[in-house]
């Protein structure tokens, strides 16, 4: 009997996000080649918007096939950290408030109004809100993570990297599959696909659906009900007609839905010396009721008065033509994008009707309702791509955007009331070109440009009773407004093959995230027009925030070596940025609001390495680990976190109260970004039978500390944790069954950490200091079943 042992790159089931874990089939099929002698498999990836092997790409990216995403269990997207060192995911309450950052930068505002500094395209389709993104990840073929600048060929919101995610296409024979996951914890997810030929023309077709249900994993002790479940469910079909011999058309749809009946948070800690204040209100504290609960990292215990109703809903159209026009092809893909979500949520922190929030038209318990959010988006690419194997080879493209965005919001009854309509509208026009010409002596040059106009809208009105002009009241027509930008934006490389299968590269390129409109509470005259001088409240000008620039230089090595049975990458990076959009909590008069900021200027550095050995059929390893410096290299001016004392170094203007109102943040670290993380594992396979085979896998990640806090709040620090999950599968044929324990020593972290000083009438010689934090499902022990039936593969 042969034994097979693998050490992986971190995720909980089998696979890295490495080539070798990748379907064993044709490169038609899903761009992967199996080498005849064992050794590492190849990937075809489309990072630059064309066919390459994984390892003559000259940009850091990590790569997952088809069967490293189902063996992985990755299956939404949060799950990506597991696989890409450099990626970090901050998880709230509400999906469009969470962050996907890359090498430490991320978008960290809640305004419609701003871009995503990480691209998340799905089918060559960038999706028009950041929060379409976390949705189920289901029969997905590869997943692309592109690391630093990515705007010449992905568009101006790709000024952190790209997460490129490509489903599966048809296939030339009739095959399907058909599993049900489930978990001690009440989660289960049921996926199905059929795919096949359509005649014997090349035409086909593929249809697949998926199911999922998860109960929830916070106690709500006032209802006796769970919080945080899910419920979703989508389907996609996608129909390719061979038109002629030299011309194919696809056309796909999709559509997702996924609710909740409530969200929340738990409390970590509370400040033993602060006594929260009551606002004026009679025998009225804004407490927490702490009445079974004991507050901890461990605490999945919360009360919460009135269950929320969170849906989020996305269709998509699609088609995508490809004319062979001999040795070049002409790709257009023309898209529209239809995203809902609504957000309804108690986030008072008590069972009491405080600063909850309602739903229109009728106070209901202390409902947050932060929706509905209505996003648009149509898109069109033409693109010429060489597809010959000469020594010059490019892309050249157009690409149009025309995207909006509308959002509702409102809060009360009693504190911080607030009840407002936004609008954010974008239309883009681009050019951009990319050209490789590689030398005889092996040395390849590549340089890219990319040209594009933007013109964005913003339109605000304050709905409240006691709204006035200068809050843009009903019928304000200063609070409304235009903005347009030109820019060019620019990448060049150079790689070096210096012996067979070992390439060195370097490259610098330019990166853009676009003007931004605040769009969020407290909108004022002044968030529209930068040329207003007045001096009453919301007449002192700022308009848009100004657009992000970034400059990222990259070194690096991609090496396979010992007849294709050593693979080492490693990249050096260091990326500049100016004028970053971040946005954080300012209280007026104890009530919170949202403020755009441009930060000043930041710089990322570090160190990423992908290794993988495969010394025999049997044996394998594989490593990745991250070193990411990201810092604020310059925010003189910024926003004192909750609490703050006049005393803290780092301050620089003080209230009468005692307590900091500006800090300069200069030289500190970014939001969610370890400094270090890595992710290990192991398999080892056992044939037994005639073709079956059992699989036993291990995988660790770990990631050092982090503060959830951009103003760095000391008690917003989750500490560095591990987490260690194994399986075990058995292949009989057509079926797979396997079992599997997520989080095996059962350690408990925070996603998002937050402070509730202020609204708990926090002070300096208060500190009423509650600490409340997101747990998500992974972060406790649960252990499941998973059984798949496959044909025709």
């Amino acid at each position: 009997m042969s034994r097979k042992f693998v050490l992986l790159s971190g995720l909980p089931a089998l696979v890295i996000a490495n080539p070798a874990f990748a379907q064993k089939a044709s490169a038609l099929d899903n761009g992967v080649s199996q080498p005849d002698n064992g050794g590492l498999a190849e990937i075809v990836v489309t990072a630059q918007k064309r066919e390459q092997n994984l390892q003559t790409v000259p940009v850091s990216v990590t790569a997952l096939g088809s069967e490293a995403i189902e063996n992985g269990r990755i299956a939404d997207f949060s799950d990506l950290t597991r696989a890409a060192s450099s990626l970090t995911v901050t998880q709230q309450t509400s999906s469009p408030n969470n962050a996907i950052i890359l090498r430490g930068i991320g978008t960290f505002a809640f305004s419609i109004g701003v871009e995503p500094s990480v691209a998340v395209i799905v089918d060559d389709l960038p999706v028009v809100q950041q929060a379409q993104a976390f949705d189920s990840l289901d029969d997905v073929e590869r997943i692309e993570v592109l690391k630093g600048p990515q705007g010449t060929l992905f568009g101006k919101n790709a000024s952190a990297g790209v997460v490129n995610i490509v489903t599966k296409d048809p296939t030339r024979d009739l095959t399907g599959s058909v599993s049900v996951t489930a978990a001690t914890d009440s989660d289960v997810r049921t996926t199905a696909s059929i795919s096949g030929p359509i005649g014997s023309g090349g035409s086909g077709f593929r249809l697949s659906g998926y199911y999922h249900s998860y109960n929830g994993n916070v106690n709500n002790l006032t209802s006796g009900t769970r919080i945080n479940d899910q419920e979703n469910y989508g389907f996609r079909g996608k129909l390719k007609l061979a038109v002629t011999d030299r011309l194919t058309y696809t056309i796909e749809g999709a559509y997702s839905h996924a609710r909740q009946s409530g969200t929340t948070t738990t409390i970590r800690s509370i400040d033993p010396a602060g006594t929260p204040a009551s606002f004026g209100i009679p025998a009225l504290k804004l407490v927490p009721s702490l009445t079974g609960i004991t507050p901890g990292v461990g605490n999945y215990n919360s009360r919460v008065d009135a269950l929320g109703a969170t849906t989020n809903t996305t269709a998509t159209v699609e088609g995508r033509g490809v004319l062979d026009l001999g040795g070049v092809d002409l790709i257009s893909v023309t898209g529209f994008q239809d995203w809902k979500y609504n957000f309804q949520n108690d986030v008072d922190g008590t069972d009491l009707n405080l600063i909850g929030y309602l739903t229109k038209g009728a106070v209901n318990g202390g409902l947050a309702q932060t929706g509905p959010y209505h996003s648009t988006d149509f898109t069109q690419e033409l693109r010429l791509v060489s597809t010959g194997h000469g020594a010059l080879k490019y892309v050249a493209g157009l690409f149009y955007a025309n995207g909006k965005t509308d959002r509702s919001f409102t809060r009360g009854p009693i504190i911080a009331k607030s009840d407002w309509f936004g609008k954010a509208t974008t239309e883009s026009y681009a050019a951009f070109a990319q050209l490789d010409y590689t030398l005889p002596t092996e040395t390849t040059i590549s340089g890219g440009i990319r040209a594009n106009h933007e013109k964005i809208g913003a339109s605000f009105v304050n709905t409240l009773s006691n709204a006035t002009a200068n809050t843009c009241a009903a019928g304000n027509p200063l609070c409304s407004g235009t903005h347009s930008d030109d820019v060019v934006t620019w990448k060049a490389s150079l790689s070096q093959q210096v012996a067979p299968k070992v390439m060195i590269y370097t490259s610098v390129a330019k990166g853009y995230k676009g003007y931004a409109y605040d769009i969020s509470s407290g909108f004022n005259p002044a968030r529209v027009d930068a040329t207003l001088n007045g001096t009453g409240p919301g007449l002192v000008g700022v308009g848009p925030i100004k657009a992000e620039h970034s400059t990222s230089y990259e070194i690096g090595i991609k090496s396979r070596t010992a007849d294709n049975r050593l693979q080492l990458n490693v990249t050096a990076f260091l990326t500049d940025y100016n004028n970053f959009q971040a946005q954080s909590a300012v209280f007026v008069g104890g009530v919170p609001q949202l403020v755009l900021n441009n930060v000043g200027k930041l710089k990322t550095k570090g160190i990423e390495v992908e290794t993988s050995a495969k010394p025999n059929e049997w044996l394998r390893f594989d490593g990745s680990a991250a070193y990411t410096d990201a810092v604020m290299t310059s925010f003189p001016d910024a926003q004192a976190y909750s609490g703050q004392l006049a005393t803290d170094p780092a301050c620089t203007t003080a209230a009468a109260n005692g307590l900091c109102t500006l800090q300069d943040r200069s030289g500190a670290a970014l939001p969610n970004s370890p400094k270090f993380k890595f992710n290990l594992g192991a398999t080892a396979e056992f044939p037994f039978g005639d073709g079956n085979k059992a699989t036993f896998t291990l995988a660790y990640q770990h990631q050092s500390s982090v503060n959830y806090g951009l103003l760095g709040n000391p008690l917003t620090v989750q500490k560095g944790y591990g987490v260690l999950n194994t399986s075990l599968g058995f292949d009989l044929g057509a079926f797979r069954a396997s079992v599997f324990v997520n989080n095996v020593f059962d350690k408990h972290y925070a996603a998002y950490l937050d402070d509730g000083f202020s609204l708990l009438g926090g002070s300096a010689t208060n500190p009423a200091h509650v600490i409340y934090q997101l747990n998500p499902r992974d972060s406790q022990r649960y252990a499941g079943i998973k059984l798949q039936y496959n044909f025709g593969n």
